[in-house]
């Protein structure tokens, strides 16, 4: 009997749960102490968002941003959401990527310092904690994060945080970096493994996801002083896990106006692709075209979907009403047809 590999067997679960009938979106709990720049991942069956950045003060009148300690899980089966223990320390701009069944979280900003610590988030039974696995060996600020079965592969950011203004309004990105580097996390004692970095310009403020058989790149920001204009990129590619080399892919049919990256998420064989105006595509990896799926009920820029239990779920992030600084309440639950 042949064994399927950590792809395949991801390529499987993946495609049976998943439809290629239409996708409708509908509104759920809202989620407890909206922010962004959080981690997300699936960890013991729920959504799980930790970290993150809020601001203080009240609507037209913002003070400062803060980033927060908060761990929240969503349970798509009741809908309802439960506070989790906090993170070792107030965290947020990190990456972050499930590992077997473990959620990684690396890198990032506290509000006073880049965070060099690993934290991990494991559920064993119904509780949930956290602990440090080790050290990161880089200052890196919205870094991005994917796994391939025990393997995490982080990708680029900057080594400083560098807000707009005192008040923390994000970000330049001149200390933006184009490493990728990965770690075994069943052998950390390897230690970090330097990859060829991703090709194009610096930029930061991308997203990343895993098909199983490579780390997919989409899009991207770069301003080098807050007078710049946003150099804001289409650019699509691709780092294939057994080959260990860059490739260009399609560009994306559209880029937001307003900079955020729009966020994937893995479904079936294809990557599901959503921006902050609203707008779903679903990128078919067998011939890289896009095709337009139903849209958004509200215009927010959702940090990360993921698939959970049948459903691409979304939590919290930035809405339009005072952006950058206004948090969104709202939690998006995708269904195909028949699901």
């Amino acid at each position: 009997m042949k064994l399927l590999s950590a792809a395949g067997l991801l390529a499987l679960l993946s495609s049976a749960q998943a439809s290629t009938g239409d996708l409708h979106w509908s509104l759920s709990t809202p989620m407890p102490e909206p922010r962004s720049d959080y981690v997300a991942g699936v960890v013991g069956g729920k959504l799980i968002v930790a970290g993150g950045t809020f601001w203080t003060g009240t609507k037209g009148h913002w003070i400062q941003k803060q980033f927060a300690v908060s761990t929240h899980a969503f349970d798509l089966a009741t809908q309802k959401w439960e506070k989790l223990p906090d993170l070792p320390v107030p965290l947020a701009c990190a990456a972050g990527a499930v590992v077997d069944g473990r959620l990684f979280v690396l890198g990032g900003y506290t509000g006073t310092a880049v965070n060099r610590k690993i934290y991990v988030l494991e559920a064993k039974k119904s509780t949930y904690a956290w602990h440090v696995f080790g050290d990161f060996p880089f200052d890196r600020v919205y870094p991005r994060a994917a796994a391939f079965g025990s393997v995490l592969y982080v990708v680029g950011g900057t080594t400083k945080f560098e807000p707009r203004d005192p008040t923390g309004t994000c970000c330049t990105s001149k200390t933006a970096k184009q490493t990728l580097t990965s770690l075994d996390t069943r052998h950390p004692e390897k230690g970090w493994r330097d990859l060829p970095p991703f090709p194009g310009a610096p930029r930061f403020y991308f997203n990343v996801e895993s098909d199983g058989r490579a780390l997919w790149m989409f899009s991207g920001i770069y301003q080098s002083n807050p007078k710049d204009p946003i150099d804001t990129f289409k650019d699509v590619c691709r780092f294939d896990f057994a080959r260990r080399q860059w490739e260009s892919a399609k560009p994306l049919p559209q880029i937001s106006n307003a900079g955020n990256s729009p966020s994937p998420v893995f479904v079936g064989d294809s990557i599901i692709i959503i921006n902050d105006f609203k707008n779903v595509w679903r990128f078919d990896l067998s011939n890289q075209t896009y095709s337009e799926l139903a849209p958004l009920p509200e215009a927010a820029s959702v940090d990360r979907y993921v698939w959970l239990n049948g459903a691409i779920v979304g939590a919290s992030g930035e809405n339009f009403i005072e952006p950058p600084r206004r948090r969104s309440e709202w939690v998006f639950v995708g269904k195909f047809d028949g699901k």
